[in-house]
């Protein structure tokens, strides 16, 4: 809806909320490409090691090593290394507002594509660190964190509070997009216990809502449906494991869901476009 007058203005910028979804590492190959899609989450992501080639909505950046990159929610993106070895650190989450043919932090806070690190990559570990620890706290830090680490990137555009509030209200019409407390409920359980059984039953019940609303809602609110969420962070974990540690194909299969080693070899495969084994050979050289 259209904004107007000055409380109205104050409450708006109050009011935008950053919903954290997850993070992890990642480092590949030589062979790494990811194929063109529409991402349907905002991106952070902190290049650790080597460069590589985005192309995001059409145009094409070389990212290196200490460098940020910011992927806007609903961006259409492709990638593919360019040395022996790309690694970085990704961050996953969704704005409480957002409009249409644009993007709230790029537009308005003007969140650049790229930027080199000015004390970035601690807010990048501090996420990481927090989201493996075992304290209950840990999911107010990493949201506490992911707040911090954007209000740092965006402050570095020196705009003042004011000149958004004028922008806001002048600009295109806005929607308020805070995440559904239920499905956030159920969220912040899948991230919290990734490598759990769960069935649509459970996870109906957990947000209180029958399936077909539930599927319809967790679709809106994250741009996946819950089976390929937890997929998605399944194979994550999976594939820290792979690099982190000395456990088997199957041990890991296992502990993250799958009792099939097969079937989870398949999937992986389809995940990262090679094997397990092909994955943690590629990590290794």
């Amino acid at each position: 809806m259209k904004k107007g007058g000055e409380g109205t203005e104050k409450t708006y910028i109050e009011g935008v909320r950053i919903n954290f979804l997850y993070v992890d590492k990642y480092s590949f190959g030589r062979a790494w490409y990811m194929p063109e899609s529409k991402i349907p989450y905002s991106m952070l992501r902190y290049i650790t090691a080597g460069k590589a080639i985005f192309i995001i909505d059409g145009k094409e950046l070389v990212v290196e090593k200490n460098q940020v990159v910011y992927l806007p929610r609903g961006c259409v993106l492709s990638c593919h290394a360019l040395g022996d070895t790309f690694s970085f650190t990704s961050i996953r989450f969704n704005m409480s507002v957002s409009y249409d043919g644009g993007d709230f932090l790029r537009d308005y806070y003007q969140m650049p594509e790229v930027l080199e690190d000015k004390g970035e990559k601690e807010y990048f570990d501090r996420i990481y660190g927090a989201i493996h620890s075992d304290g209950a706290e840990r999911m107010f830090l990493v949201r506490g964190y992911l707040e911090l680490l954007i209000g740092k990137i965006i402050g570095r555009a020196g705009k003042h509070e004011k000149q958004i509030e004028r922008e806001v209200v002048g600009g295109a019409e806005v929607r308020t997009e805070q995440m559904d407390q239920r499905i956030q409920r159920v969220v912040d359980f899948m991230v919290l216990h990734p490598t759990e059984n769960y069935t649509t039953a459970r996870l109906c019940d957990m947000a209180g809502l029958g399936e077909t609303r539930f599927r319809k809602l967790f679709k809106e609110q994250t741009g996946k449906s819950p089976g390929e969420y937890l997929r998605d962070m399944r194979m994550m974990v999976a594939g820290r494991r792979l690099l982190l540690s000395a456990e088997s194909v199957s041990d890991i299969a296992y502990s993250v869901g799958y009792e099939d080693v097969n079937f989870f070899i398949r999937v992986f495969k389809k995940y990262f476009g090679v094997t397990p084994n092909q994955y943690r050979k590629i990590s290794k050289e």
